[in-house]
């Protein structure tokens, strides 16, 4: 697999994945900055954040799923750029959403208690994170709209928005963290719900700026009630076809990463602060990925949609090749700094012992990691092979990764990095097969010209 020259490529990868990938930073950065201002207060109020945030990951990876039937078809669409049909399958996907959303909502503020019992064994990590849950339930309606405006806006190659309202959010989270949880400049000291209180409010900002700009704009995604409710049943059986398998292979994979979380929870308290925010460490690393697998799903969708099968392909291979170059830059510069990066959060001297593990487990691994995320998030979705994309990814976690995670913590009684390091071999068996079904070329399939 070697890149292949286009000189259209570059510019318009650049172009789109930029700003996704900006957006992504910033998204993320939001969860990170919690976590770091969190860190400040001890293993305690860490693990109480970390496990709130694993139950709004679920949801997180639920809802994108979902409105990923949304982003397949309107990528493809848009190479022909039929609007109409965007917006049919958009208002699938707002419907849908918002359903999930509400049911969240309601689980999420009437059993907070319950919710974090699945995460820790620890009476007060789940006092202290049932507070946190209670707060941030109620921005799981505000995040299923934004998604769903700003995947069509990203399919549509109008990704800049999006990215100005994670950026305003971003900064909003950030100075309301400042004034909440330390009660800096006269504001109440409010500690873990401080932080609560903070995304709850930037997430609202975010999705206003967001449908704002859609319906001043009159972009394409600038869909009146008319437009959104005039799918029919067909439409509706080929979108779910499509997003069902995404829906499990996000919700299957987001579960099966919320169960790591809760077998090192009920291993300690350690091991559960030390993963939290090694993981949301290696979300920032992650990014550049995610940003390019998104592009990828837009460009190789386009191309598929307007008839450029060969084109597509060779596409594909370029995003696998740039993202495994970067890979290695990227590993090197997360194991020269895990030092660095653990000395910043208040730990216990055992926490950043194996926070310092996790990590340099995490840069060995993270070239497999990439290709993970572009055949995932990237090439297969855009040819709609969202059934195999489903069972290799969710067969990884649940048939390879759980079994060892378990065997590794409570049979052998290994400490957290080393079960980490055993879960490698999950990145590895799903790269292999994706590989093999890449080179198939079974992945490719032209949704709308039927």
């Amino acid at each position: 697999m070697f890149y292949k020259k286009d000189e259209f490529f570059l510019p318009r990868m650049v172009a789109l994945a930029a700003p996704i990938l900006l957006q992504n930073l910033l998204s993320s950065s939001l969860n990170f900055i919690d976590v770091f201002m969190i860190g400040r207060l001890g293993d305690t109020a860490v693990a109480a954040a970390g496990g709130a945030n694993q139950f709004f990951f679920i949801f997180l990876m639920l809802v994108f799923g979902i409105a990923s039937g949304s982003a397949i078809f309107t990528a493809q669409y848009w190479g022909r750029k039929d609007i109409v049909n965007i917006r049919s399958v958009m208002g699938i996907g707002v419907t849908l959403t918002m359903g999930i959303s509400i049911l969240f909502t309601a689980v999420t503020a009437i059993f907070p208690d319950k919710v974090m019992a699945l995460f820790s064994g620890d009476p007060e990590v789940i006092i202290l994170g049932a507070g946190y849950i209670r707060i941030i339930a109620w921005s799981f309606i505000v995040m299923a709209m934004s998604i769903s405006y700003a995947v069509v806006l990203r399919s549509t190659e109008n990704v800049i928005y999006p990215m100005m309202a994670s950026m305003t959010g971003i900064l909003l989270n950030t100075g309301l963290n400042y004034l909440l949880i330390f009660g800096n400049l006269g504001f109440p000291e409010m500690g873990v719900l401080g932080a609560a209180w903070a995304t709850l409010f930037s997430r609202i900002v975010e999705m206003l700026i967001i449908i704002s700009i859609t319906y001043t704009k009159k972009l394409p995604a600038a869909a009146g009630l008319t437009d959104l409710f005039r799918f029919n049943l067909r439409q509706v059986k080929a979108y779910l076809a499509r997003s069902v398998p995404v829906v499990l292979q996000s919700v299957g994979w987001a579960g099966g990463y919320s169960v790591y979380s809760m077998i090192y929870g009920h291993i300690s308290t350690e091991s559960l602060a030390a993963f939290s925010i090694a993981g949301s460490v290696e979300r920032i690393c992650l990014i550049f990925y995610t940003g390019v697998g998104s592009a990828c799903s837009i460009m190789v969708g386009n191309r598929i949609g307007a008839g450029e099968e060969k084109r597509a392909r060779d596409y594909a291979g370029n995003f696998l090749f740039i993202g495994v170059i970067v890979s290695f830059v990227i590993s090197l510069l997360l194991f020269v700094l895990r030092h660095p990066i653990v000395g910043i959060y208040n730990l216990s001297e055992v926490s950043q012992e194996y926070m310092l593990g996790i990590l340099l487990v995490m840069s060995a691994i993270m070239w497999a990691k990439a290709c993970n995320i572009i055949f995932h998030m990237g090439v297969f979705k855009a040819g709609g092979d969202t059934f195999f994309s489903m069972c290799v990814d969710v067969g990884g976690v649940w048939l390879v990764g759980i079994p060892i995670a378990l065997i590794t913590g409570f049979y052998f009684g290994f400490p957290v990095h080393i079960i980490v390091a055993f879960l490698t071999i999950e990145e590895i068996v799903k790269m292999s097969v994706g590989f093999k079904r890449f080179l198939s070329g079974r992945w490719l399939n032209n949704l709308v010209d039927k």
